[in-house]
Formats: structure tokens, sequence, C-alpha cells
């Protein structure tokens, strides 16, 4: 459900914004929304598709919230994963919503290639922070997760 509602976030400021959703498809770590317009969004409004997501979840996380306050235990936990994913898809990293948000923001402001560079380092630094994290919590307590999305978004950086 909170994947769901994330994903609907981009969908409807990809409506709003005059834009079509050409294909939707859902991947082992997210989805991927091809959007279909008459011209290309411009950065701003790449801005606000990104940020829409993380949106979406916070105020599921609030409704959410507020729904187990009625005795829904259920509601608790959709609160929590709500956020995480809201919050994660707010780092900086290429891939993330937050990495969209950077791109465009710094594409706008000194051009599409620093944009793109900065970009790449700053998800190269995001990754390695994130496997610094994640092998302190290996060790800690025996999560792998940040791990795990260290790597990710280490392919993710390798394919750009």
């Amino acid at each position: 459900m909170a994947a769901l509602i994330h994903e609907l976030g981009h969908v409807a400021a990809i409506h709003l914004l005059g834009g079509r959703v050409m294909a939707f498809r859902l991947t082992g770590v997210g989805a991927v929304i091809v959007p279909g317009r008459a011209r290309l969004f411009s950065y701003g409004e790449e801005c606000l598709i990104a940020l829409a997501g993380p949106a979406a979840s916070v105020l599921l996380a609030l409704g959410a919230a507020a729904w187990g306050q009625f005795g829904e235990g259920e509601a608790y936990l959709l609160t929590g994963v709500s956020l995480a994913l809201g919050v994660f898809n707010l780092l900086p990293a290429a891939p993330l919503d937050g990495g969209r948000t950077l791109r465009a923001v710094l594409s706008r402001l000194a051009g599409p290639d620093v944009g793109e560079r900065v970009c790449a380092q700053v998800t190269l630094l995001t990754a390695w922070g994130l496997g610094g994290l994640g092998l302190w919590a290996l060790r800690a307590n025996g999560n792998f997760t940040l791990l795990l999305c260290a790597g990710w978004l280490l392919v993710c950086w390798a394919r750009e």
C-alpha cells in the first residue's frame, strides 16, 4: 500500500502538469514511470513530479497514524513503512526522488552537464555512506538491509 500511494503521487503530479503515463513497470526495487507529453517537463516540473511521491508517502503516514489512534495496530506499521519509504526516496542518489530533484536543480542553475556530473558524484558518496552505515548495522544487529541498498545504488551509479 505504501509503495502504491507513493507512485500514485508521481502519477498525479504528471497528470496535473498536463502529462500522461505511457508506461508503468514494477521492478524489484520500485517502479518506473514513463511519462508522455507534447513537450518536455521543465526542471521545476521535474522537481514537482519527483517530490510528489515522498509527499504522498508522508501524507499516507500521517493518515495512518491518525487511524492508528482508533486502535488499529496495523495502521502504525503502515505509518512506519510509508514514512521510511518517503524519507529514503529523498536521499540525493540518482535513481531516487532526491537524486532526481538534485539533478534538476543543478541542471537549472549550472547546466545539464554539471547537474549530471555532480549528481553522479553525490550518488557515489551516498552509496558509500550507506555502505558504511550498513557495515555498522550488520555488526551491531545482523541487519544487512542498508548494505543491499548501498549495493543497488552502486549498480545504478555504474550503469550511468
